[in-house]
């Protein structure tokens, strides 16, 4: 019998413990299940009064008076009796704590307890196949509970798949709202929305006041980007309950995405009357205060959210752009930089890239956008700001080449003549550049032939003077006509040297 309960798993375990406290005659009201341990808020009526324990089943061979202060001092209790019921036995030091309020029952009287209400017989039957196992009972409202805390349980952990496996067995028991909007509620974690649509509007028809399912249908509607509909469930869910400050926040944000900035202001205010210490909530109010124009009660709203939240992210990278958008780039940065190390994402990096930009800080702005590549390979605007950057550094390299032919071409110009000169210099200063490079090339062919024609008349020149001085002096030159003019104009200064 002990191995058949040791080889159980954690949900077949919590399930024989309520049906065994059920058998014993007790209304669960609460019931919380980890691994190994089982603890159900009980009560059983007598005449007269009623009997309310908290009543923990345990599953493990020993259990030494630390494990038992640590379960009865875990939470507050008034007036509450504790039975704490065991697989293997409560060691000596442990059994001082029974007494008028704690009753501890070892595995002697858990085996008594299966025997005495036939489930003993049935365990030992589920060794035999799995139709035994499946326990041959008629479900409780207990099991119903025990189903419903297992999907929630496993939904908190975002196992949405094992919380719907339970949700469902809780829905073949029975069909209650709760568990409808527990499955609308898991069936939006996977993001299967169209399915939970169809499970709310059936509990709003039994009950159209149940503000929860109007929220949950708000949330459902929202993530399917059906706006105006989610807006209409939030407003209905504040009609039924105007202190839904989960619905009064919810529908200020899709206002902001309505472009809806002074509805949303009064929801954000609406909520925050409710409870004013929640720092997404001033946040939030910034923003639309920005959207308004009135940047001071943004920043005011801000700072407000990070005396709250001196960790808030959001709230920072928010300063930022507003900052940023005041054209306080220095300020912007503090902010961003703030963010970034508390929360190292895209927006961040990408803001302050630009904020880089604006400073002239190319080399800093380019290792940023490198960052946000780094976490969105795809970000379009990264790479958009990334070939500016390159385009206006070949541009200015572009710009630099220019300056230099544009001296070149004024200096050719002067050493045409003057007048040349002046009007290339003038259609450069008006931007005119290709019509300065015509008007330089025509001069040039029109005095072209007449210097080509000069040059050689030099050079002619040149070599006959110092024919005659290599005569006159007895020295060989060699043929002349094939020297270079710069080496005939360095033979006669020698010439004239040696004179």
């Amino acid at each position: 019998m002990r191995e058949i309960i040791e080889n159980m798993s954690s949900e077949e375990f919590a399930r024989l413990c309520n049906r065994l406290v059920t058998h014993m005659g007790f209304k669960i009201r609460k019931s919380v299940y980890r691994e190994n341990v089982v603890v159900l808020d009980a009560y059983m009526h007598v005449p007269g009064s009623a009997l309310h324990y908290v009543i923990v089943f345990l599953r493990k061979p020993q259990v030494a008076r630390e494990d038992l202060m640590d379960i009865i001092f875990s939470e507050e209790t008034v007036e509450l009796r504790w039975m704490i019921i065991t697989t293997g036995y409560f060691e000596e030091a442990a059994k001082t704590l029974q007494g008028e309020n704690v009753t501890l029952m070892d595995w002697k009287d858990f085996e008594r307890l299966l025997n005495n209400f036939g489930m003993k017989e049935e365990l030992e039957r589920s060794k035999r196949g799995e139709e035994a196992r499946k326990g041959r009972y008629l479900p409780s409202a207990g099991e119903l509970d025990s189903q419903l805390q297992w999907a929630r349980e496993f939904m908190e952990k975002e196992n949405y798949e094992k919380a719907l496996e339970y949700v469902n067995r809780a829905l073949k028991i029975k069909e209650t709202s709760t568990a409808k909007k527990l499955k609308a509620k898991i069936l939006h974690g996977l993001g299967r929305n169209e399915e939970a649509v169809p499970l709310l509007t059936s509990v709003l028809e039994g009950n159209v006041g149940d503000d929860e399912a109007w929220f949950l249908l708000g949330e459902v509607l929202e993530a399917m980007n059906n706006l105006e509909e989610a807006e209409r469930a939030y407003e209905q869910c504040i009609k039924f309950n105007s202190r839904n400050i989960g619905c009064w926040i919810n529908r200020g944000n899709i206002m902001v995405e309505m472009e809806k900035y002074q509805e949303a202001l009064l929801c954000y205010e609406n909520a925050l009357r409710l409870r004013e210490n929640i720092p997404e909530v001033w946040s939030n109010r910034g923003v639309v205060l920005k959207h308004l124009g009135k940047y001071d009660e943004a920043l005011q709203s801000y700072n407000t959210a990070l005396k709250l939240n001196p960790d808030f992210a959001e709230a920072y990278l928010n300063k930022a752009y507003l900052y940023f958008d005041k054209k306080k780039y220095e300020k912007a940065q503090n902010e961003v930089v703030e963010y970034l190390k508390r929360r190292n994402d895209a927006r961040g990096w990408l803001l302050l890239a630009q904020i880089y930009l604006k400073r002239g800080r190319e080399k800093d702005a380019e290792e940023s956008l490198k960052k946000v590549l780094e976490l969105e390979p795809g970000n379009l605007e990264a790479r958009e700001l990334f070939k500016r950057i390159k385009t206006s550094r070949e541009y200015e390299g572009f710009a630099e080449e220019m300056e230099k032919i544009k001296k070149s071409m004024i200096k050719v110009a002067n050493a045409l003549d003057e007048n040349t000169g002046k009007e290339i210099e003038k259609k450069l200063s008006q931007g005119k550049i290709y019509d300065a490079w015509i008007s330089l090339v025509r001069r040039w062919e029109d005095n072209r032939e007449h210097l080509e024609r000069e040059k050689d008349m030099l050079r002619n020149a040149l070599i006959e003077s110092l024919r005659i001085l290599a005569k006159r002096k007895g020295v060989r030159l060699g043929n002349l006509k094939r020297m270079k003019s710069e080496t005939l104009i360095n033979a006669l200064k020698k010439f004239k040297e040696e004179e």
